[in-house]
Protein backbone atom coordinates (compact mmCIF):
# COMPACT_ATOMS: atom_id res chain seq x y z
CA UNK A 1 0.00 0.00 0.00
CA UNK A 2 0.93 3.61 -1.12
CA UNK A 3 0.10 6.95 0.32
CA UNK A 4 0.59 10.18 -1.99
CA UNK A 5 -0.73 13.27 -1.16
CA UNK A 6 -3.48 14.64 -3.33
CA UNK A 7 -2.09 18.33 -3.46
CA UNK A 8 1.56 16.90 -5.18
CA UNK A 9 -0.15 14.05 -7.07
CA UNK A 10 -0.76 13.87 -11.05
CA UNK A 11 -4.10 12.24 -10.09
CA UNK A 12 -6.32 11.07 -12.98
CA UNK A 13 -9.50 9.56 -12.80
CA UNK A 14 -11.66 11.02 -15.84
CA UNK A 15 -10.85 11.24 -19.41
CA UNK A 16 -11.82 14.70 -20.09
CA UNK A 17 -10.54 16.09 -16.38
CA UNK A 18 -6.59 16.83 -15.64
CA UNK A 19 -4.27 14.13 -16.64
CA UNK A 20 -7.06 12.22 -18.64
CA UNK A 21 -5.10 11.20 -21.59
CA UNK A 22 -3.08 9.02 -18.61
CA UNK A 23 -6.47 7.12 -18.29
CA UNK A 24 -6.36 3.58 -20.27
CA UNK A 25 -9.99 4.48 -21.32
CA UNK A 26 -8.93 7.95 -22.98
CA UNK A 27 -9.73 7.53 -26.62
CA UNK A 28 -6.32 8.15 -28.86
CA UNK A 29 -5.77 10.73 -31.76
CA UNK A 30 -4.02 7.51 -33.65
CA UNK A 31 -5.18 3.99 -32.50
CA UNK A 32 -2.46 1.46 -31.09
CA UNK A 33 -1.90 -0.99 -34.10
CA UNK A 34 -1.15 -4.61 -32.88
CA UNK A 35 -1.33 -7.46 -35.09
CA UNK A 36 -3.67 -7.38 -37.35
CA UNK A 37 -5.94 -4.52 -35.22
CA UNK A 38 -5.88 -1.13 -34.14
CA UNK A 39 -7.51 -0.03 -31.03
CA UNK A 40 -8.65 3.04 -30.04
CA UNK A 41 -7.99 2.83 -26.03
CA UNK A 42 -5.21 1.51 -24.24
CA UNK A 43 -8.20 -0.46 -21.89
CA UNK A 44 -9.01 -2.26 -25.15
CA UNK A 45 -5.42 -3.54 -26.26
CA UNK A 46 -4.48 -4.08 -22.58
CA UNK A 47 -8.09 -6.37 -22.80
CA UNK A 48 -7.81 -8.53 -25.98
CA UNK A 49 -4.12 -9.67 -24.81
CA UNK A 50 -5.86 -11.43 -22.32
CA UNK A 51 -6.61 -14.08 -24.81
CA UNK A 52 -3.67 -14.95 -26.78
CA UNK A 53 -5.23 -18.09 -28.02
CA UNK A 54 -8.77 -16.32 -29.03
CA UNK A 55 -8.11 -14.22 -31.84
CA UNK A 56 -11.95 -13.59 -32.68
CA UNK A 57 -12.62 -12.43 -29.06
CA UNK A 58 -9.42 -9.91 -29.49
CA UNK A 59 -11.01 -8.73 -32.81
CA UNK A 60 -14.17 -8.78 -30.67
CA UNK A 61 -12.83 -6.60 -28.78
CA UNK A 62 -10.79 -4.22 -31.18
CA UNK A 63 -14.20 -3.97 -33.00
CA UNK A 64 -16.09 -2.53 -29.35
CA UNK A 65 -17.30 1.00 -29.86
CA UNK A 66 -16.01 1.83 -26.11
CA UNK A 67 -13.22 1.32 -24.19
CA UNK A 68 -16.36 0.35 -21.13
CA UNK A 69 -17.37 -2.33 -23.85
CA UNK A 70 -14.01 -3.37 -24.45
CA UNK A 71 -13.53 -3.98 -20.59
CA UNK A 72 -16.97 -5.99 -20.23
CA UNK A 73 -16.05 -8.78 -23.41
CA UNK A 74 -12.37 -8.60 -22.02
CA UNK A 75 -13.71 -9.10 -18.10
CA UNK A 76 -15.49 -12.17 -18.95
CA UNK A 77 -13.48 -15.52 -18.16
CA UNK A 78 -15.72 -17.53 -19.72
CA UNK A 79 -14.04 -16.63 -23.04
CA UNK A 80 -11.07 -18.12 -22.34
CA UNK A 81 -8.80 -15.94 -20.24
CA UNK A 82 -5.02 -17.41 -20.81
CA UNK A 83 -4.80 -19.45 -17.38
CA UNK A 84 -1.42 -17.47 -16.91
CA UNK A 85 -2.64 -13.99 -17.19
CA UNK A 86 -1.67 -13.13 -13.89
CA UNK A 87 1.67 -13.50 -13.99
CA UNK A 88 2.24 -11.59 -17.13
CA UNK A 89 -0.20 -8.83 -16.77
CA UNK A 90 1.92 -5.75 -15.58
CA UNK A 91 4.08 -6.61 -18.00
CA UNK A 92 1.48 -6.35 -20.81
CA UNK A 93 0.27 -2.92 -19.68
CA UNK A 94 3.79 -1.88 -19.72
CA UNK A 95 4.17 -3.00 -23.47
CA UNK A 96 0.52 -1.74 -23.58
CA UNK A 97 1.68 2.32 -22.72
CA UNK A 98 4.61 2.00 -24.32
CA UNK A 99 2.45 1.59 -27.26
CA UNK A 100 -0.02 4.05 -26.59
CA UNK A 101 3.41 6.29 -25.97
CA UNK A 102 4.67 5.58 -29.64
CA UNK A 103 1.29 6.15 -31.46
CA UNK A 104 0.52 9.55 -29.63
CA UNK A 105 4.36 10.15 -28.94
CA UNK A 106 4.09 14.22 -28.61
CA UNK A 107 0.79 14.16 -26.28
CA UNK A 108 1.94 11.55 -24.36
CA UNK A 109 5.66 13.26 -24.32
CA UNK A 110 4.73 16.79 -23.72
CA UNK A 111 1.69 15.41 -20.63
CA UNK A 112 4.80 13.13 -18.80
CA UNK A 113 7.18 16.19 -19.34
CA UNK A 114 4.47 18.34 -17.78
CA UNK A 115 4.03 15.86 -14.62
CA UNK A 116 7.90 16.84 -13.90
CA UNK A 117 9.19 14.50 -10.64
CA UNK A 118 5.53 14.34 -9.31
CA UNK A 119 3.56 11.62 -8.26
CA UNK A 120 1.37 10.02 -10.80
CA UNK A 121 -1.60 8.48 -9.48
CA UNK A 122 -4.92 6.79 -11.00
CA UNK A 123 -7.28 7.33 -9.14
CA UNK A 124 -9.88 4.80 -8.48
CA UNK A 125 -12.74 4.08 -5.92
CA UNK A 126 -12.69 0.44 -6.45
CA UNK A 127 -9.47 -1.15 -7.81
CA UNK A 128 -6.81 -0.23 -5.14
CA UNK A 129 -4.58 -2.39 -6.63
CA UNK A 130 -4.17 -0.76 -10.44
CA UNK A 131 -5.35 2.79 -8.65
CA UNK A 132 -4.84 4.55 -5.41
CA UNK A 133 -8.53 5.62 -3.47
CA UNK A 134 -8.82 8.70 -2.44
CA UNK A 135 -8.86 9.02 1.80
CA UNK A 136 -9.16 12.67 3.04
CA UNK A 137 -6.30 14.76 1.37
CA UNK A 138 -4.16 11.76 0.08
CA UNK A 139 -4.62 8.91 -2.05
CA UNK A 140 -4.06 4.97 -0.82
CA UNK A 141 -3.48 2.29 -3.07
CA UNK A 142 -0.78 0.17 -4.65
CA UNK A 143 -1.05 2.96 -7.84
CA UNK A 144 0.41 0.04 -9.89
CA UNK A 145 -0.64 2.09 -13.12
CA UNK A 146 0.57 5.62 -11.73
CA UNK A 147 3.90 3.48 -10.93
CA UNK A 148 4.29 1.95 -14.31
CA UNK A 149 3.99 6.11 -15.73
CA UNK A 150 6.27 7.07 -13.36
CA UNK A 151 8.39 4.37 -14.71
CA UNK A 152 8.30 5.08 -18.41
CA UNK A 153 9.00 8.43 -17.64
CA UNK A 154 12.33 8.11 -15.77
CA UNK A 155 13.23 5.51 -18.60
CA UNK A 156 12.63 8.50 -21.17
CA UNK A 157 14.25 10.62 -19.25
CA UNK A 158 17.60 7.91 -19.25
CA UNK A 159 16.70 7.04 -22.77
CA UNK A 160 16.53 3.67 -21.56
CA UNK A 161 15.69 1.04 -24.66
CA UNK A 162 13.07 -0.71 -22.10
CA UNK A 163 10.71 3.09 -22.66
CA UNK A 164 10.12 1.20 -26.34
CA UNK A 165 7.12 -1.12 -26.65
CA UNK A 166 9.75 -3.71 -28.95
CA UNK A 167 11.42 -4.30 -24.99
CA UNK A 168 8.67 -5.88 -24.04
CA UNK A 169 6.80 -7.21 -26.77
CA UNK A 170 9.16 -10.85 -26.46
CA UNK A 171 8.29 -10.85 -23.07
CA UNK A 172 4.37 -11.81 -22.80
CA UNK A 173 2.13 -14.14 -24.30
CA UNK A 174 -0.46 -11.76 -26.52
CA UNK A 175 -1.38 -13.93 -29.24
CA UNK A 176 -1.55 -12.68 -33.04
CA UNK A 177 -0.97 -8.80 -31.36
CA UNK A 178 2.07 -9.46 -30.48
CA UNK A 179 3.13 -10.89 -33.33
CA UNK A 180 3.62 -7.90 -36.00
CA UNK A 181 3.29 -5.21 -33.17
CA UNK A 182 3.66 -1.81 -35.22
CA UNK A 183 3.02 1.78 -34.60
CA UNK A 184 1.37 4.44 -36.83
CA UNK A 185 3.20 7.38 -37.20
CA UNK A 186 1.32 10.45 -35.35
CA UNK A 187 -0.44 12.71 -37.55
CA UNK A 188 0.88 16.12 -38.25
CA UNK A 189 -0.93 18.82 -36.65
CA UNK A 190 -1.89 21.34 -39.41
CA UNK A 191 -2.70 18.23 -42.15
Amino acid sequence: MRIYSKEQACGFRYTRAAWGELSNFFPLAVPITAGPWSFGTSEAAYQACKFPAHPGVQQRIAEAPTARQAAAIGRTPSLGIDPGWNAQRVDVMRWVLRMKREANLDEIDALLAATGERPIVEVSTRDPWWGARPAGDRFEGHNVLGRLWMELRQQLRANDPAALSAAWAGRIRAGRLSEAATVQPTAPQNA
